[in-house]
């Protein structure tokens, strides 16, 4: 961010995240703030500000979801958190749920469905639990033919609209394609299938103005100085320049990459696309993990990484945002990203 504009829209970060971390040592001695208290016009208006500036965004997988304490509700998430991915909600909320959804939006934050969809049809099947679904399951309720290519493109489409129409039941802001297996829909010997699929999302979302992102595993430690493509290239490789120009975000699985691991792994990135990778990085959001806390400290790395094209990238996040809530201030990692990425201006 680049002169006065920044400074204004910097002041407002400040007033968005109210825990200022002069230093990762005592990021955790602010107070927590009551996050239910009413807040001020000039609160809600600096902090819509703030969301629409060109700023790095702070974004998370969220699980757990439930109404059961603040640490699983999406409105006990610090106010500046951009976006979260829903993961695992399957398609159907409860009126708790979406009593929460609607609070958690009316502050400016976002939040996605999100799922890993190797199939067509994946989780979108009433009353099967999604880890039960076969193939065969699928093919039969979304009619078409694994082994006909058309057939299964013309599926996809349905597959997006199912989606679509579930994001417009519910007032969800978008989806969050989780690409890991292949598979009916993930396949990289038949790409136009998923690229079909995307292009159709990105079509319907646009006359709706919501999110279509894709998160795809980046690499781990153990592959950094190879010199072939990350395992999970593949699922990059499938996507159509067009498809990867018309998301709004590409979440990489980055769980274990430090800086050198980054720049590593990028420049696979800009190998692969080189006349799009500006445009890659700059939709590119980096994450850790928050699963187990022996894994969390990569998070601060994360947030003080610059690429050494000197290229910016979308921002950070993690895995299971809401396990970083207990603490004093709550959410003390994610607080501490938010304030480092985009830090408040005194003057």
């Amino acid at each position: 961010m680049k002169g006065l504009k920044s400074i204004i829209f910097a002041a407002a970060a400040l007033i968005a995240v109210p825990t200022v971390v002069s230093s990762c040592s005592d990021w955790t001695e602010p107070e927590a703030e009551d996050f239910y208290k009413p807040q001020t016009p000039a609160y809600k208006n600096n902090l819509k500000d703030y969301f629409a500036s060109p700023h790095k965004v702070m974004f998370g997988w969220f699980g757990s979801w439930s109404t059961g304490g603040k640490g699983n509700q999406l409105v006990g998430l610090p106010d500046s958190t951009d976006f979260v991915s829903l993961w695992l909600v399957n398609g159907r909320l409860t009126k708790e749920q979406q009593a929460d959804l609607k609070e958690f939006q009316k502050r400016g934050s976002k939040a996605i469905l999100c799922w890993r969809a190797a199939d067509i049809g994946a989780n979108l099947i009433p009353d099967i639990w999604f880890a039960s679904h076969t193939v065969d399951q699928l093919e039969e309720f979304w009619e078409y033919d694994r082994n006909d290519v058309n057939s299964r493109i013309e599926a996809a489409k349905k597959y997006a609209y199912a989606i679509v129409d579930t994001c417009d039941k519910y007032n969800i802001d978008g989806f969050d394609f989780d690409m890991e297996d292949e598979g009916t829909l993930s396949d990289s010997n038949n790409p136009e299938v998923v690229n079909t699929f995307l292009r159709t999302l990105r079509e319907e979302f646009d006359k709706r103005g919501k999110m279509l992102c894709v998160d795809i595993p980046g690499a781990f430690r153990g592959e950094v100085g190879s010199s072939s493509d990350p395992m999970f290239f593949r699922f990059f490789k499938m996507l159509d320049d067009d498809v990867l120009e018309n998301v709004d975000y590409i979440i990489w699985q980055t769980y274990e990459l430090d800086h050198e691991g980054l720049d590593w792994f990028y420049d696979r990135v800009q190998n692969n696309r080189p006349a799009l990778f500006d445009k890659v990085l700059g939709k590119s959001i980096i994450t850790a993990t928050f699963e187990h806390a022996s894994e969390k400290d990569i998070f601060k790395t994360h947030q003080t990484y610059r690429n050494h094209t000197g290229l910016p990238h979308a921002g950070i996040g993690a895995y299971h945002i809401e396990y970083d809530y207990p603490g004093n201030p709550d959410y003390p990692y994610v607080r501490a990203g938010i304030s480092a990425q985009n830090p408040p201006i005194n003057n």
